[in-house]
C-alpha cells in the first residue's frame, strides 16, 4: 500500500497554501458577498483574510474542518471591518447603475427585470432593517445554508441561543416584508 504525502516537501508554501484554501474559496466569496453586499468589497474581504492567514499555514494544515473555520476568520474579520467604518467619518454611496446595466444584457423583459430588482430591493431593505447579529444570522443560515452546528463553531454561541435568535429574525423579517407589500384593492380605503 502506497503512502500519499499531502504535503510534499518539494511543494512550495505558496502552491501548499493554494492547495489547501482553493476549495473554500467560493463558498468564502458569496459569505464576504453576502456580508458586505457589494462585488469589490466581498472580493476585498476574502483578500485580506487570505493575506491574514497565509503566514499561518502550518496552522491550517492541523485542521480537521477548515471550511468552517475560514468563514469563522472571515466573519470575525468582516466585524472588525464593519467597526472600524462605523467609527470613519467618510460615509460611501451605493451605484446600482451597473446592476441595471448588467441586466439589461440579461436577455429578461423589462418587466421581469423590474419586478426582479423590487423584490431583491425590498428584500434587502428588510435585510438592512434588522439589527447586525439578526442579518448576519438569516444570511448564514437561511441564504448560504449553513447549519446551526457550523455557526455555532463560527460564533461561539450555544446552538438553542442561535435557534432562538434565528426564530426572532425571520419573524421581525416576516413583519417588514408584510409591510413593505401593497395594499390590494379590497385593503384599499376609498373616500
Amino acid at each position: 500500500m502506497a503512502v500519499i504525502k499531502l504535503w510534499p516537501f518539494k511543494q512550495s508554501e505558496h502552491e501548499q497554501f493554494e492547495q489547501l484554501v482553493k476549495p473554500h474559496l467560493a463558498r468564502l466569496y458569496k459569505l464576504a458577498f453576502r456580508y458586505s453586499g457589494q462585488r469589490d468589497d466581498a472580493e476585498d474581504l476574502v483578500q485580506d483574510v487570505l493575506l491574514k492567514l497565509f503566514p499561518r499555514l502550518s496552522e491550517m494544515q492541523q485542521i480537521d474542518k477548515l471550511g468552517p473555520w475560514l468563514s469563522r476568520v472571515l466573519y470575525r474579520h468582516f466585524i472588525d471591518k464593519l467597526r472600524s467604518q462605523q467609527r470613519s467619518p467618510i460615509q460611501y454611496t451605493d451605484d446600482e447603475t451597473q446592476y441595471y446595466e448588467t441586466q439589461a444584457d440579461s436577455g429578461y423583459e423589462p418587466t421581469e427585470v423590474l419586478e426582479t430588482s423590487l423584490t431583491q430591493n425590498n428584500l434587502q431593505s428588510a435585510l438592512q432593517q434588522l439589527n447586525d447579529e439578526q442579518r448576519l444570522l438569516v444570511l448564514l443560515h437561511d441564504v448560504e445554508g449553513y447549519t446551526l452546528q457550523e455557526i455555532h463553531q463560527m460564533q461561539d454561541v450555544s446552538i438553542g441561543t442561535l435557534k432562538s435568535r434565528l426564530s426572532r429574525a425571520r419573524s421581525k423579517l416576516r413583519d417588514i416584508l408584510v409591510q413593505m407589500e401593497p395594499l390590494s384593492e379590497s385593503q384599499r380605503v376609498t373616500g
